[in-house]
């Protein structure tokens, strides 16, 4: 099964837990779809959790999946700010889209309370200025509540994998959107659940192309 039908995905994650947390139940249900997960740097510029070791939590965290439709990759870069935008995007191309052949690129969404995920977010629409992907953004932990998704994935059937896979950022469990009840309230939407959906990861399509 296919994701909107799609071959291969790019996912970019502006820290490392961003993509297992608002995207991981989508790549785990989508099993015929290739999502590359590119991990951008080390942690937030004022985050004090910050290091490589949180590599190796994205590492370990999809290792317990048992899916092998997605790949991981790292950029060198220990912040975002180590690179500006212009550097990024050229980072992004000559490493990824120029490389490989993407039918959609995801980010975060534009109205997020985190500033880096807003950074991350504005660099799709550079990085599909000449290219035909479908831009879609993912909800985070962050978003603000003025961000109206548009597509719900029911993600019932692998909730409990994605949620054992979050146990593995130990830097993170003391979070409080890492604790059970908060991160079933993330995964619950009032009409979907109405409707039967159950737990849903959230998007927004900003563009798409068939």
């Amino acid at each position: 099964m296919k994701f909107l039908n799609f071959d291969r995905v790019l996912c970019l994650s502006p820290h490392p837990d961003d993509a297992e947390y608002s995207v991981a139940g989508t790549i785990l249900k989508y099993t015929d779809t290739v999502f590359d997960v590119l991990c951008l740097t080390e942690g937030g510029d004022c985050d004090v959790t910050t290091s490589k070791s949180r590599h190796n939590e994205v590492l370990d965290s999809w290792k317990c999946s048992n899916v092998n439709n997605h790949n991981l990759y790292f950029s060198s870069a220990k912040f975002l700010s180590d690179k500006k935008m212009d550097q990024w995007v050229d980072y992004i191309e000559k490493s990824y889209t120029n490389v490989n052949k993407y039918d959609c690129i995801m980010v975060p969404s534009e109205l997020d309370s985190h500033h880096e995920h807003v950074f991350v977010s504005y660099l799709a629409a550079s990085l599909s200025r000449v290219k035909p992907y479908s831009i879609i953004q993912y909800k985070s932990p962050s978003t603000l509540d003025t961000w109206v998704p548009n597509l719900f994935v029911s993600i019932d059937d692998v909730y409990e994998t994605k949620k054992e896979m979050l146990t593995y950022f130990k830097s993170q469990n003391d979070k409080i959107y890492f604790q059970t009840k908060v991160l079933d309230g993330y995964h619950i939407n009032y009409q979907c659940m109405k409707k039967g959906k159950g737990f849903v990861e959230s998007y927004k399509i900003i563009t798409s192309y068939e």
